[in-house]
């Protein structure tokens, strides 16, 4: 096993969920384990005008190839919703996953280079990377210092409280956007030994049209065990389930309450019970 570290960031739709839900989409594949996360920083974007992002970093132990791990990284980014545009290299993603470094050493290829060509002009790169991996602090904290130190730590972090049951589960969220504590009501862990796989749904925002659409989806047998928004506006929610396709329909009991939050904008309970149908 050899340790790389990953940056990861979003600005679109659900970003802390999107960040969440790539952690458990990598540390779920067969020759990767997720060793630490590093703290999560709000940053400003390069290029055009867009939202601001979230990034943060990944320390796995691997044994895949550096090119295994990057066509699994680009996998789980169009899982996510990412359709990279190379005439868009600027612009705004609900996901955006980069192979920062690599214990074994550089590589040099035309689809791949390591350490990332540009990471020492990114301090929200660099703070990310030294959170989780300390070790590089003599070859990388001049860099950091030089570009102005670390930026901001993003100080909204959502707060999710998960109880399973034998029938289902409960839910408690608290965050700071209807977008994100939607997706973060779906937070089950994945079925061993079955292949992920991906449901994209677009729905008028809200949260009942959210448990909806969640219903309908155990009914076809597609058992969710997480969610993100890759895009939100006014107008609708595009929503990306993952899980697994158990060959089961499922009726689901579905509840979704929201309130204010004691310590966040939202207070979000999810009930779910599920019986074969």
């Amino acid at each position: 096993m050899s340790m790389v570290v990953v940056g990861v960031g979003s600005n679109l739709g659900a970003r802390e969920a999107s960040i969440r839900c790539a952690e458990v989409l990598l540390g779920a594949r067969h020759g990767i384990e997720v060793r630490e996360v590093s703290a999560i920083y709000e940053t400003e974007p390069l290029g055009p005008s867009q939202p601001q992002y979230l990034n943060a970093a990944f320390r796995l132990e691997t044994t895949l190839s550096a090119p295994e791990l990057l066509r699994v990284l680009l996998r789980t980014e169009r899982r996510l919703g990412r359709h990279r545009a190379p005439a868009k290299r600027w612009g705004p993603r609900s996901i955006d996953l980069d192979l920062l470094w690599d214990q074994r050493g550089p590589h040099d290829s035309p689809e791949l280079t390591i350490p990332h060509p540009e990471l020492e002009n990114r301090g929200f790169a660099l703070a990310p990377l030294l959170d989780v991996a300390p070790e590089l602090d003599e070859v990388f904290a001049p860099s950091l210092l030089q570009l102005g130190g670390r930026p901001p730590v993003w100080g909204r972090e959502a707060t999710v409280h998960v109880a399973p049951s034998p029938e289902g589960l409960e839910i408690d969220v608290e965050s700071d956007t209807l977008v994100d504590a939607c997706a973060l009501c779906v937070g089950r862990m994945p079925s061993p030994g079955r292949p992920w796989s991906t449901r994209h749904v677009t729905i008028q925002p809200g949260a009942q049209q959210f448990v909806i659409a969640l219903r309908d989806l155990f009914r076809t047998g597609f058992s969710v065990h997480r969610a993100t928004i890759s895009h939100c506006s006014k107008s609708q929610w595009a929503l990306e389930f993952h899980g697994v396709n158990m060959g089961i329909p499922f009726d689901a009991n579905v509840r979704l309450r929201t309130t204010l939050g004691d310590q966040r904008e939202i207070h979000a309970q999810l009930s779910l019970a599920v019986t074969p149908a």
